[in-house]
């Protein structure tokens, strides 16, 4: 604050400050809930995402990771045949036995199938989306560690607003309303001399300002990193008609195919080399 505007300040009365900085403290508040609120969702937004993704394509990226490890694993023994000659690899060393590539390729693909994936939840109604959005937003105002300076008081927030969080993750209706029946605890009555207020008053707008100001950063970095790139591609895929999931596995189902190949070509090769049978 500069010198005009201090003293423009002092011009007003203690409580004409005391009502401003209030005022700006409630405007403060309802912004950092609003923007907490943007960040739950795009978190649980990029949740979903990322088990959709794992569940259509990640496995299957896992399992490409593999076989071309296996690949890699197999020229190796080629090469070390070319250089060693038909005695066989070098010693692995005092207490390692060698495991023959053949056997690596039946221990890592002879695997019981995995069990499908659960079925992804039925999306709520538009109606009960919003009633848990909204009371989602009533519970930060009410219980947000960072809009008191009580230090006991904000370890009973914080664990509040985990478990609203959990609530609101799980879009659990039920969990939200039994949350809302906690009452509140008793905020702190302001005290001390009038400066000594307005200090108190300026502390706590300053820190939810600060707060702002990281939630505003998590949110930038989570709208700008590569799974939510990757979300937004599908989306806009699904909107002309296309399923961006469904061509990505099938890309690498074809990688998968050829890499297959590939290692059983390398084995067969191990085997006419004499170092496997």
């Amino acid at each position: 604050m500069d010198a005009t505007s201090r003293e423009c300040y002092s011009a007003y009365t203690l409580e004409e400050q005391l009502a401003h900085l209030r005022q700006q403290i409630e405007a403060a508040e309802a912004e950092l809930v609003r923007r907490e609120a943007e960040l739950m969702d795009l978190r649980v937004e990029l949740s979903a995402f990322r088990l959709e993704y794992d569940t259509r394509v990640g496995r299957k990226v896992a399992e490409l990771e593999k076989v071309e490890a296996e690949i890699k694993r197999c020229r190796q023994r080629v090469s070390q045949y070319r250089r060693w000659g038909p005695g066989g690899p070098p010693s692995t060393g005092a207490g390692t036995a060698y495991v023959p590539v053949e056997e690596q390729y039946e221990r890592t693909w002879r695997q019981p199938e995995e069990p499908p994936p659960p079925p992804p939840a039925e999306p709520l109604n538009p109606a009960t989306e919003a009633q848990i959005k909204k009371l989602y937003r009533q519970l930060c105002r009410r219980f947000h560690p960072d809009l008191t300076q009580d230090l006991e008081e904000r370890a009973w927030r914080t664990e509040m607003m985990t478990a609203i969080n959990a609530a609101y993750a799980a879009r659990s209706l039920a969990e939200l309303q039994a949350l809302a029946q906690r009452p509140n605890h008793s905020p702190p009555a302001e005290v001390g001399t009038g400066e000594q207020r307005l200090a108190a008053l300026r502390a706590k707008l300053q820190r939810i300002q600060r707060r702002l100001q990281e939630v505003e950063r998590e949110i930038r970095e989570l709208m700008n990193s590569p799974t939510m790139q990757m979300s937004l591609d599908v989306k806009f895929a699904r909107r002309q008609g296309r399923d961006l999931l469904a061509e990505m596995a099938a890309d690498v189902e074809r990688d998968l195919a050829r890499k297959r190949v590939e290692l059983n070509f390398l084995v067969a090769q191990l085997k006419q080399l004499g170092i496997v049978s």
